[in-house]
């Protein structure tokens, strides 16, 4: 006893030596505090066309409203055709249009292409020829460039360049100018785009926006191609990473320029057209406070009413504006300062885990199993400092993630019928909890896993092992497996094996089955949830800043403290109840281990379940202290 008291304040000691990591997360993190709304210029264009406002006042509602940033993608002769900068004609086109003129055969149809007519400003004169190889040619007394069929690298709607005309407008209107890369086909039309874009470095946003799937030059093993990230790494440019879309190739490039990126979230109501504007404002301020997104890339609806889309703009950017917290600024947004994380912090955070190891494994009372287990992460961290792999410390973490809300629930699972002692249990499974947490976030720390580039690997394995152990837990308790030893529990697991099933273990199985089904359904970004548990959801949000999870403290929390409870009067049933009861535990555990959510926040959402599942856990007694006394009065009157 004596010996293990010191193992936990030397654990103790070491994560507080090891504390310096997660407080560097914590300041970049606080730091971040500037946020953006950006809409794409073609679609401000678009509404612009069919409103009653030219595109310039347009901008300067909208810029009026919260409006930061424009983006502008790379024009193509049919992008200048739509702003009606130019008219595009095919030769058989044009030929046509002068049947029974005096021109009439002026055009040579054999001479295949397309004329485009000579703009009036000289600055999209200049973009055309400086960009295009053109022929000036003059039909009808009219200017045209004439541009070949041959050339065959470019198409009508082929980019060839950036608008500086538009650049020049926007950035007259104190409108931030993103560009935005696309990864042609064509290496000669990479090339020319990311010459523009070195060009143009000092005129536009330093942070590029990725069209498409994929990053300029990736899947072309040319040298010249890969030569391009580097000259946009060269020129200072850096990328946006746009949550639950990431382009190909682009964690290279982000690990590369020490993952200084901006998380951007998209929200497109063109594609979900029943989005409505309070729900838009609601993901937006959720998805700043709550997943460190500081661009929100705002799509303006471009069907219907064109006056009520711009309203619907208007009514966007503002309700932004008032809804989100008063720490977060409207701006242009920064990188994350540098993490720093160094080498001896991290080996005093393995140490932790493998001390940690070695106390959780206590219940196992064999002590060559306990160092072996201890060894074994030993294993790993050696492995990680020798290979400098970040996988190690993944597999780490996730040793250390699945086996915390076990040993959190066993190590607790002392039951009472006094409040008293049960808080002072519950108490003790949070602490040991948190320690598993430092230890998980401790090893994935830095800017690699602040912007959702490096991850804790094994999400779904955080929810099912834990449950597997308690169970296992319950059943060894029930039957006293390990009463006679090792080959005792041999027999008695046998003897359980050898049982006859009936048909209601086959029922009970099934809707186990099911119930877990539904359960690792629910799990991660893509679980269903009913209307009523939304509206539930977004209640506690407004409420409590950021809600904490309905598993915590609605489900797990409660049963662990009613299965305290029921263990002091019946120990079976009250193990049995620690099986729901370890879903608080791991979720808690789950809550961390989504490492672009702000340390803060996961404290905060945390404390909010722990506080409210004890409680809720008391109406649980409560409940169930009524429908004891129901059943013997039941049980009384049938007897």
């Amino acid at each position: 006893m004596l010996k293990s008291k010191w193992l936990w304040g030397i654990l103790l000691l070491v994560l507080l030596l090891s504390s310096p990591g997660i407080i560097n997360r914590w300041q970049a993190e606080s730091a971040n505090d500037r946020y953006e709304v950006m809409i794409p210029f073609n679609e401000i264009l678009t509404v612009s066309k069919e409103s009653d406002y030219t595109i310039d006042e347009l901008l300067s509602i909208l810029k009026q409203s919260g409006l930061i940033s424009v983006s502008l993608e790379p024009s193509s002769l049919e992008d200048l055709a739509d702003e009606n900068i130019v008219s595009l004609y095919e030769e058989r086109e044009l030929a046509d249009a002068l049947l029974f003129t005096d021109y009439e055969g002026a055009v040579d149809t054999e001479k295949t292409g397309f004329y485009i007519s000579v703009p009036e400003e000289r600055i999209y004169q200049e973009f055309i020829t400086s960009n295009l190889t053109v022929e000036n040619v003059t039909i009808a007394g009219k200017p045209f460039y004439f541009l070949a069929s041959s050339d065959d690298l470019f198409e009508l709607d082929t980019p060839f360049g950036y608008n500086g005309a538009t650049i020049n407008q926007l950035k007259e209107l104190g409108l931030n100018v993103v560009l935005r890369t696309v990864n042609d086909d064509s290496e000669i039309v990479n090339e020319m785009l990311v010459e523009q874009l070195v060009s143009l470095k000092n005129e536009v946003s330093p942070v590029l926006l990725g069209a498409g799937t994929e990053m300029i030059g990736f899947g072309d093993e040319n040298e010249n191609m890969k030569d391009l990230k580097k000259k946009l790494q060269e020129a200072g440019y850096f990328f946006y990473t746009i949550e639950g879309s990431p382009l190909k190739g682009e964690y290279e490039f982000a690990k590369s320029n020490q993952y200084n990126v901006v998380r951007l979230i998209s929200i497109n109501v063109n594609k979900e057209t029943d989005l409505t504007v309070s729900e838009s404002i609601d993901r937006s301020t959720r998805a700043v406070k709550e997943r460190n997104i500081k661009s929100i890339f705002y799509h303006l609806r471009t069907t219907g009413n064109a006056q009520e889309n711009i309203d619907e703009a208007v009514s966007y950017l503002t309700g932004v504006q008032e809804k989100m917290p008063e720490h977060f600024t409207l701006g242009t947004p920064k990188f994350f300062n540098s993490i720093s994380v160094p080498a001896w912090v991290t080996a005093l955070v393995l140490l932790a885990g493998i001390l940690f190891t070695y106390l959780m494994t206590e219940t196992i009372k064999n002590q060559k199993v306990r160092l072996a287990a201890a060894g074994f992460m030993a294993l790993i961290a050696i492995a990680y400092f020798v290979l400098d792999k970040v996988l190690f410390l993944q597999a780490f973490a996730l040793i250390i993630a699945v086996l915390t809300p076990i040993y959190a629930v066993v190590k607790s699972a002392h039951g009472s019928t006094r409040i008293r002692d049960i808080l002072v249990q519950y108490v003790k499974a949070i602490a040991i909890s948190l320690i598993g947490i430092f230890i998980v976030i401790g090893l994935l720390n830095g800017n690699g896993f602040v912007t959702g580039f490096e991850v804790f690997r094994g999400v779904k394995l955080v929810y099912v092992i834990p449950i597997a152990g308690i169970v296992l837990f319950a059943l060894f308790q029930i039957y006293d497996i390990t009463k006679n030893g090792f080959k005792g529990s041999l027999n008695t697991s046998v003897k359980l094996l050898n049982k006859e099933v009936k048909y209601w273990h086959l029922l009970v199985l099934a809707i186990v089955a099911a119930i877990g089904m539904f359960y690792i359904g629910r799990t991660g970004n893509a679980g269903t949830v009913s209307e009523f548990e939304l509206m539930f959801r977004q209640w506690l949000e407004n409420v409590l800043y950021v809600r904490p999870r309905t598993k915590e403290f609605l489900i797990g929390f409660p049963f662990f403290v009613l299965a305290l409870y029921v263990m002091g009067i019946n120990k079976k049933w009250g193990t049995i109840l620690l099986i729901p009861g370890v879903i608080g535990f791991l979720s808690i555990m789950n809550t961390f281990t989504h490492l672009h959510i702000p340390v803060s926040v996961s404290l905060l959402r945390t404390l909010y379940s722990t506080v409210l599942g004890f409680l809720i856990g008391l109406v649980f007694i409560f409940i169930f202290n009524l429908l004891v006394k129901w059943m013997m009065k039941v049980k009384m009157r049938w007897s």
